[in-house]
């Protein structure tokens, strides 16, 4: 038996871990996985055909590789690339892959990409992250003037009556990864959505390990390039604690190169006090998350941050945000802080935790 899992670009991040864990617990199943996404024109131009190449008799391609732990993979191109919409539309490819395949799943950030699914009618099983304007909202805001009339007028319209098809779908079920994903794509949908699913962590690798931790060694886990993040919120709150004379460190990781950091790690004056790791495997992070005192989310907003349930998995007490998907999981005064997405708060809510003896941990 084989099943189609309709994702995005297998990369780090919350989906790559989704899909490890899926792709497991379908192994485990007996079950082969077959992984396929849209190959983003500007790192494969070959196999789309833009406007400008319509007269040119090309054909839209496909590259068939090994992802994630060595299971097939396709990556495949799109018509009028331009036009975002044209990303999740079946095309022959497309449906060859799904004709082939048993079940069929999506494992993505928003609702999107189980479109390919409910355009041909076909039951699956989509586990969603984000809803489709949350999940794109700071990406749009980079986009030249020109582009972002072309997404407001065309792309946009038409990219939300296909999220509506998605979470309507009479053969779909749908499962997000927490209670605040639910309820925005309940009000999109309107209807409830099929369950909550969190990823869990893995026991034999993330557990506490007390006598390793290190005092005043503060962390975060997650691609910090990405502007939901709020990345600098952390960087202005650790300068902060620094001036008032406290020993903090910093350590991120979750990024290949995180040396995009260092002009602003210079500028703040805290280039000593924060280590960027490169990319971890599961055991290192653990090994590294286990020497923390506290994991700290800066994000202005989460599906749910998976790394936070590792941290916590580790006996670290964890200090968030208000940005969605952590306030399933931290417990004010239980297993760690719930704050404001503001510099004083955020700073307020690290020492009291530091001070206050929070960070006894977990266990």
């Amino acid at each position: 038996m084989r099943a189609l899992i309709s994702t995005i670009r297998p990369a780090c991040g919350g989906v790559a871990a989704k899909l490890e864990w899926v792709i497991a617990e379908l192994e485990a199943l007996g079950i082969t996985p077959v992984l396929a996404w849209y190959e983003p024109w500007s790192c494969s131009p070959e196999l789309s055909v833009p406007f400008g190449a319509l007269l040119q008799g090309r054909q839209i391609g496909q590259r068939q590789q090994t992802s994630l732990g060595g299971h097939q993979g396709h990556g495949l191109g799109a018509w009028l690339p331009e036009l975002e919409f044209t990303h999740f539309r079946p095309g022959d490819y497309w449906k060859t892959l799904v004709a082939s395949c048993d079940l069929h799943l999506a494992v993505t950030g928003n609702p999107l990409c189980a479109a390919r699914y409910s355009s041909l009618n076909l039951p699956f099983l989509a586990w969603i992250g984000s809803d489709w304007q949350g999940d794109r909202r700071d990406r749009v805001r980079q986009f030249p003037p020109v582009r972002r009339l072309l997404d407001r007028s065309v792309n946009a319209p038409v990219l939300r009556r296909l999220e509506r098809q998605v979470l309507r779908a009479p053969k779909g079920h749908i499962l997000t990864i927490s209670q605040v994903t639910g309820r925005a794509l309940a009000a999109i949908g309107g209807r409830p959505m099929d369950g909550v699913l969190y990823r869990p962590s893995d026991p034999q690798l993330f557990h506490p390990a007390h006598e390793r931790r290190e005092p005043w060694r503060l962390g975060f886990s997650g691609r910090y390039s990405d502007p939901r993040k709020q990345i600098d919120l952390l960087l202005v709150v650790v300068q902060r604690l620094m001036l008032q004379g406290w020993p903090v460190q910093l350590e991120l990781t979750g990024e290949a190169d995180g040396t995009f950091l260092r002009p602003r790690l210079q500028a703040l004056g805290i280039a000593d006090r924060v280590r960027c790791h490169p990319l971890l495997s599961p055991a290192q992070l653990a090994a590294t998350l286990q020497s923390w005192d506290l994991f700290v989310i800066p994000s202005h907003q989460e599906g749910l941050c998976i790394a936070g349930l590792e941290a916590m998995a580790c006996g670290l007490p964890v200090v968030s945000t208000r940005c969605g998907g952590p306030e399933d999981f931290v417990i004010p005064d239980q297993t760690g802080a719930l704050v404001q997405g503001t510099t004083q708060a955020t700073t307020q809510g690290m020492v009291q935790g530091m001070v206050q003896g929070m960070v006894q941990g977990i266990d």
